[in-house]
């Protein structure tokens, strides 16, 4: 099976390394070719087009250049054929995909930047036109470099504030965290590590158990503990309303990029 991607940035190289290793035969396009050739030097299962006109035939497409540069390749990725186009251009909904492709055979990934360690965070939506095995195909793929779930496009935002934009939050809270641990003597690299480490347990601790976030925060909070101290300190300080904020923010921001995209 062959997938050509189009766009060689950081996340369009993280698909076609992922995809690589999957054993499917990618094919790369990149109007920068160093960027392309680099990559393909990493896996020899990928390939570099000469031009865009050499994707024509693929199994699938993965558009993956940034979105103000789409409209300027409008004209050219109409003129090819593909059995699935997947577009992971952030903020353009498959309306105007569809418009612009001549085609409901559209998928959209929102994926998140953990995709070049395979542990990306993947959202899914399909055009009408995308029948069953085309949707096996798309999730397939998602899930070469990271974790899937299908929803509908209309959830999007919602998930760019928990997820894709939501990883920055947890990123800024690792940080934070790990300064903390400087202020109380833990050198900072060492303090970083432990917070990653302590970030990951807890994800296996619910995905492991199930159970809700909340009652596994009370489960550690020791009557007159330490860690219903830590918390309430949190609290004190707006943590749970400022995360709340952040996610609508990011929502927001992404229902405005797409309400331009439509116009």
């Amino acid at each position: 099976m062959r997938i050509s991607i189009i766009g060689c940035g950081n996340m369009g190289s993280a698909i076609a390394l992922a995809l690589g290793d999957a054993e499917y035969d990618v094919s790369i396009y990149d109007s920068a070719r160093e960027r392309a050739e680099e990559c393909a030097a990493a896996n020899e299962r990928i390939t570099v087009l000469e031009s865009l006109e050499e994707a024509s035939g693929s199994d699938a497409i993965i558009i993956a250049v940034k979105p103000q540069v789409l409209p300027s390749l409008y004209l050219s990725l109409r003129e090819i054929e593909t059995g699935l186009w997947i577009s992971i251009a952030a903020g353009v909904p498959l309306s105007v995909l569809e418009d612009h492709l001549g085609t409901d055979n559209i998928v959209r990934f929102m994926p998140n930047i953990a995709a070049r360690t395979r542990r990306s965070v993947t959202a899914v939506a399909a055009g009408d036109g995308v029948g069953t095995d085309n949707r096996s195909l798309a999730l397939a793929i998602a899930t070469s470099f990271g974790s899937a779930y299908f929803i509908s496009e209309e959830l999007f935002p919602a998930f760019i504030g928990i997820s894709g934009s939501g990883i920055a939050y947890m990123l800024g809270m690792m940080h934070h965290m790990a300064m903390g641990g400087v202020k109380a003597g833990i050198p900072y690299p060492e303090a970083l590590s432990i917070v990653r480490d302590t970030m990951s347990s807890a994800a296996e601790l619910q995905k492991g158990t199930g159970k809700g976030a909340i009652d596994l925060e009370t489960m550690v909070c020791s009557a007159a503990g330490t860690t219903i101290e830590g918390v309430k300190a949190l609290e004190d300080e707006g943590f749970g309303s400022a995360l709340m904020k952040a996610v609508q923010a990011a929502a927001d921001k992404s229902i405005e990029l797409e309400a331009k995209a439509r116009h």
